[in-house]
């Protein structure tokens, strides 16, 4: 196995840490939307140079995925076509990319199995690992979860939500070498069953507010609204509750100056992305912050992509 090397969790596009002056692999983490993109993942990109030995990812990005889709370094597959990132990480492709000496890695468990496998030289840490990715990335098409993948995938909800940045780093870190490994030590074992149950009980709260504040009231369109801004882990399961009883489930967040709006469907036939309204994610999965026109432009546009599907 591979020794251990840096690995940089990071929770979003915008956040990319400076490339080390080794090889480099970046995985399960998209180009950032909007202006971000020329300022974030481009010097990055540039600044890495060929010390860049893989890019890997889902999230269609217009702009930069045209300009980098043909680059060797690049292995970008959108949504609708790989459910989560691990199963890109072929023996093949970690080939390609050769020894590097850092990772920087979305921080959620589709992104951490994609570290693991790149260490793992393209090999899965278990039979059911790109299944279980696809499971928790993109619920509602079919795929199953193990439950090896289910303790798992909680105990790293739970870290996401709760744990403050270095306990979070070095727990995902930790549960990440001991799959590369094969070996979870009794203390860290502990740690993650402890985590799972906390995560099992706010997922059942997250149920609660879904039923209380969501609503079909438009065509097609399972809404939650909400006053204030929720956590991730929070509008994540909410999302998820309100895929589950229509198309299309949106999720409305304001705390009086500022409205969030992410929507999210199971529908293979939508493709959220031709939204122009929303303006960062993926084919499934898209978020806006409108400034002008308010929240009912939106609805209107995804109304019409459910009645057009």
């Amino acid at each position: 196995m591979s020794p251990r090397i840096p690995i940089e969790l990071v929770g979003s596009p915008s956040h990319l840490p400076k490339p080390n002056k080794g090889r480099v692999a970046v995985l399960d983490v998209a180009f950032a939307s909007g202006d971000k993109y020329d300022l974030v993942t481009e010097p990055f990109i540039q600044l890495a140079g060929d010390g860049l030995a893989l890019w890997c990812d889902h999230h269609e990005h217009p702009l930069g995925w045209s300009k980098y889709r043909h680059d060797p370094r690049f292995v970008l597959v959108p949504n609708r076509e790989a459910h989560a990132c691990p199963e890109l990480v072929t023996p093949e492709v970690a080939a390609r990319a050769g020894e590097v000496g850092m990772l920087v890695v979305h921080g959620d468990f589709d992104g951490m199995l994609t570290g693991v496998k790149l260490l793992r030289h393209g090999e899965p840490p278990y039979p059911e690992a790109d299944e279980d990715a696809r499971a928790v990335d993109s619920p509602g098409r079919g795929h199953a979860l193990s439950a090896r993948g289910r303790r798992i995938a909680y105990a790293v909800d739970e870290a996401v939500a709760s744990f403050t940045a270095g306990p979070r780093r070095d727990f995902m870190t930790e549960i990440m070498w001991a799959l590369v490994e094969g070996h979870e030590p009794a203390q860290l074992g502990a740690q993650i069953d402890r985590a799972a149950e906390a995560a099992l009980a706010a997922q059942e709260q997250t149920i609660r507010l879904a039923q209380e504040h969501g609503k079909q009231d438009v065509p097609g369109l399972f809404v939650i609204r909400l006053q204030g801004r929720r956590q991730g882990r929070q509008r994540k399961g909410m999302l998820r509750f309100a895929e589950e009883h229509a198309t299309v489930g949106v999720v409305v967040e304001s705390d009086g100056r500022n409205t969030w709006v992410t929507a999210a469907t199971f529908d293979e036939r939508i493709d959220l992305g031709t939204i122009e309204l929303l303006d960062g994610g993926r084919s499934d999965y898209r978020y806006a912050e409108p400034k002008t026109g308010g929240v009912e432009p939106i609805l209107r546009a995804l109304a019409r992509a459910v009645a057009d599907r």
